[in-house]
């Protein structure tokens, strides 16, 4: 015997039930229609696709298919565009094999329709594919399917419950026993093959009696409420037939039966193949092999077995390289390496990391695709648990590799587009599957609830093809909308009327989808008389109240986030004074914890990296004691130039991002703006000194370090310190370390009642300190005449010197005032409150859309 069911999960029904009923029966052959359209050495879908593509690819004139393509494909349009279109293409034939159609037969019925001309387009490409298949020894499915073969005709065939069985499988056997749930006296509502006639979408159809139809706002109150149907019930989950026909509610269901301590399994919950992401990220490193794409495929387990273990530090090797030094390539690392960086060691990991990787692509390249593959396989799969498709594919494809010129991207984004997605495992303590639609006829079960009841789910969603919309599907003999209809109201009848006499039926729908989408009650809730159906309207379009309509968010003690505590050596660097006058907890993430947000996916310099590039070079022609005498501005920009094309070389090499050459040459017009300042103070009799000295001070027993970019010594015997500043907000010195201060000021919370942080300015005014770097230069180098910035602005007026004018001893006692009591805050673990506001906040992401006072979990300090 051959018993035939809608569905495999349908069929492991029957078996278990026979199974349960009749112990030792030896169980017979259960398949699904899908058997009788099986071909055996039919071209595999990834040759008939490959067809197409080749087809598509070879037009020259695409005036004969204008009929279908009035805009000729692949005009304008990115490599690979035919992969898609083959995909679609191929997809149409697939649909078509239902009724054991080819196009060029469906051509034939659409002839004399509006479709016609499209059609017999499709017929002329459909001409050349068979054409091409059968150069390279293959037969299509379709082609198969279309001159009819009888299977099995020994075996007794019987259709279970299989309302919507495909013509094309009538077509391979001559008669069957076709068992359907209904009264006998129906039978006449049922064709020979047991689908329900054209006159069940005019039945009427009644209510689950006992049971519910229940609104509900969304498929997770929908899941909450089945769940409270069963508990008030008390039905025992061997009694229980649990459905959806909506795949986002079956998720919940899951979720909320577990909450109640049932194990539910989705059987419709479909993961990618394995190692089908990986072979995303690998085909993505094979056509870019740079460290952005070595990052992503370090992302997979599997990707051990290529690199020697050790994954999360290669990663972090090679994202501290692209966010530090905007590394691309293997080539940029050993650039990098090179300039003796201090995280030499994480530059060595992040260089091995990729000649690794490239080691195994050097090899998949040689070896082509298909024993590429099949050796990379033997690598990242050994055991083979995971492989067995894709060798399949391989081996499919393999004849083909010596006929069609491709590279390694088209070949491995065709075996992608050819692995389909698998079950989710079934977890061993389930106690009950969440059965879709058309499976819910078969469980056995007295008390069925059944969620989804909406329109587009049950009945199913009305074809949205543009080759095969409804009209065309039923001229040609295919599953359309007023057979799904039928169908789906038979099933709703059969179901509910089985369990009227000794069981339950409850029906759920829901007003909106997972997506916020609204969603209408199934039309099949709507079959009602005339007196009846005003009752049911109003049930399921009544305004029903989202679950959390009354709920205000409001972030309680429990979720506020608690920063790390950390101890560490206490230094301070001069130029943190200002991070903590602003805010002293943003100073705790960035100095302390060590937090900051990296942008290892920019393509261009950030200000960190324009400021460290502009500062490198002045910084070398400084240390070039010819070249720091000039006197022409002429002689200096040349020289400036030429060192920054130096050291960009270092980086970068010959191929500079595009970004990055246009931030060059902006950073090349500041430095000719600062040939002609540097000349002109070079004839004032300016001298440069010392650069980039260190040093340390001492303040209230710790140790404050900075290092000064530029100490100038004039022939006059003035001396002056400079710091170099390529940011847009320098401004002027004085303003840039306090601000003025009036009866109206509002001070930030962890600055009242502090009188260290009071000054008096030049001009007399009351001010506050904001910012001691400038001022501790004076402290810490003792002698100082003139202190300032060299602004290197993006402006011809930017590029300046900007002077402290009547800095003095009572200002340089005031700033030391300031640091000790930053000192002694620090000292004390005095990190708390956070500043409302301030100019620039590297932490706002931390706040969730709040302040941080309203989002941290500390008071009084960071321990």
């Amino acid at each position: 015997m051959l018993v035939v069911v809608p569905t495999a999960q349908a069929g492991r029904l029957l078996r278990e039930s026979l199974a349960e009923a009749a112990g030792g029966l030896l169980a017979p052959k259960v398949v699904t229609p899908g058997h009788f359209l099986r071909t055996e050495h039919a071209a595999p879908e990834s040759v008939e696709q490959m067809a197409w593509i080749e087809v598509m690819e070879s037009v020259r004139d695409w005036t004969p298919y204008a009929a279908a393509f009035p805009l000729p494909p692949g005009e304008g349009e990115p490599p690979g565009w035919a992969m898609g279109l083959g995909k679609a293409l191929a997809g149409i034939r697939a649909s078509l094999q239902e009724n054991a159609l080819t196009i060029s037969e469906a051509s034939h019925r659409m002839g004399k329709t509006v479709e016609g001309e499209r059609w017999e387009a499709l017929s002329a490409l459909e001409y050349k594919v068979e054409q091409q298949l059968a150069r390279w020894g293959y037969e299509s499915r379709s082609r198969m399917l279309a001159r009819g073969t009888r299977v099995e005709p020994e075996r007794r065939i019987v259709l279970a419950g299989v309302p919507d069985f495909p013509a094309a499988a009538v077509r391979h056997f001559a008669e069957a026993v076709v068992l359907i749930g209904a009264p006998e006296e129906m039978s006449s509502d049922f064709d020979d093959y047991g689908r329900p006639g054209p006159d069940w979408t005019d039945t009427l159809l009644a209510w689950p009696q006992p049971g519910s139809v229940t609104l509900t706002a969304d498929p997770r109150q929908q899941a909450a409420e089945a769940m409270q149907v069963v508990a008030a019930a008390g039905t025992p989950s061997h009694d229980l037939a649990l459905g959806s026909a909506d795949e986002a509610t079956a998720g919940e269901l899951v979720r909320s039966f577990g909450r109640g301590g049932w194990v539910l399994h989705d059987p419709s919950n479909l993961r990618p193949a394995p190692l089908k992401a990986w072979l995303a990220a690998w085909r993505q490193f094979v056509s870019r092999p740079d460290a952005g794409s070595a990052v992503d495929l370090l992302g997979f387990a599997e990707t051990s077995a290529l690199t020697g273990g050790k994954r999360a530090q290669r990663v972090m090797a090679l994202s501290a390289a692209r966010d530090q030094w905007l590394a691309r390539d293997r080539d940029d690392l050993q650039r990098i390496a090179a300039l003796n960086p201090r995280n030499l060691e994480s530059i060595q990991l992040a260089i091995d990391t990729l000649e690794s990787l490239m080691r195994y692509r050097s090899i998949f390249l040689r070896d082509g695709v298909h024993a590429g593959l099949r050796r990379l396989l033997d690598r990242v799969d050994p055991e083979g648990r995971q492989s067995d498709p894709i060798l399949e594919w391989s081996h499919a494809t393999a004849p083909l590799a010596n006929e069609i010129r491709r590279d390694a991207g088209f070949w491995i984004d065709l075996l992608c587009a050819s692995l389909p997605d698998v079950p989710t495992p079934a977890p061993e303590d389930r106690v009950l599957d969440v059965q879709g639609w058309l499976e819910l006829f078969h469980a056995p079960g007295q008390h069925l609830v059944i969620c989804g009841m909406n329109e587009g789910q049950i009945p199913g969603r009305a074809s949205t093809d543009a080759w095969l919309p409804e009209g065309t599907r039923k001229h040609l003999g295919l599953s359309h909308d007023a057979g799904r209809h039928a169908r789906d109201a038979y099933l709703l009848m059969a179901m509910t009327e089985a369990r009227r006499a000794e069981g339950r039926v409850d029906l759920l729908l829901t007003k909106t989808g997972a997506d916020g989408g609204v969603l209408l009650p199934s039309r099949l809730l709507l079959a009602a008389d005339e007196k009846e159906l005003p009752v049911r309207v109003k049930q399921v379009f009544r305004e029903v109240e989202p679950p959390d309509s009354s709920l205000a968010w409001t972030l309680d003690e429990a979720w506020k986030w608690q920063p790390p505590a950390v101890e560490k050596e206490l230094r301070i660097s001069v130029t943190t004074f200002a991070d903590y006058l602003a805010c002293p907890f943003r100073f705790y993430l960035k100095y302390v914890a060590g937090m900051s947000e990296p942008e290892p996916e920019r393509v261009e310099w950030n200000q960190r990296d324009f400021g460290n590039v502009a500062h490198i070079v002045v910084e070398h022609w400084a240390v070039d004691e010819q070249a720091k005498d000039f006197a022409e501005a002429g002689k200096i920009e040349k020289w400036v130039h030429d060192e920054l094309d130096r050291v960009i070389a270092e980086r970068f090499g010959a191929k500079v991002p595009l970004a990055v050459r246009i931030q060059r040459e902006s950073l090349r017009q500041r430095l000719s703006w600062f040939s002609r300042i540097q000349a002109e103070e070079w004839n004032r009799g300016w001298r440069i000194e010392e650069i980039e000295k260190k040093f340390e001070l001492e303040i209230e027993g710790a140790t404050i370090v900075g290092r000064v970019d530029r100490i100038e010594r004039n022939i006059d015997g003035r001396r002056r310190v400079l710091d170099y500043k390529t940011g847009t907000t320098a401004g002027v010195v004085e303003s840039s370390h306090r601000t003025g201060m009036n009866a109206n000021t509002r001070l930030p919370a962890h600055l009242q009642d502090v009188p260290e942080i009071l000054c008096t300015g030049a001009d007399g005014k009351p001010k506050r300190w904001k910012n001691l770097q400038v001022a501790l230069y004076s402290a810490a180098l003792g002698g100082v005449d003139e202190l300032g910035y060299f602004q290197l602005g993006a402006t011809e007026g930017d590029v300046k010197l900007s002077l402290w004018d009547g800095f003095s001893i009572a200002d340089r006692e005031s700033a030391m005032a300031c640091a000790g009591w930053v000192v002694r805050q620090v000292k004390d673990k005095v990190f708390w409150p956070p500043a409302e506001k301030v100019d620039f906040d590297d932490f706002k992401i931390l706040a969730l859309g709040r302040s941080l006072d309203e989002t941290v979990a500390m008071r009084g300090g960071a321990a």
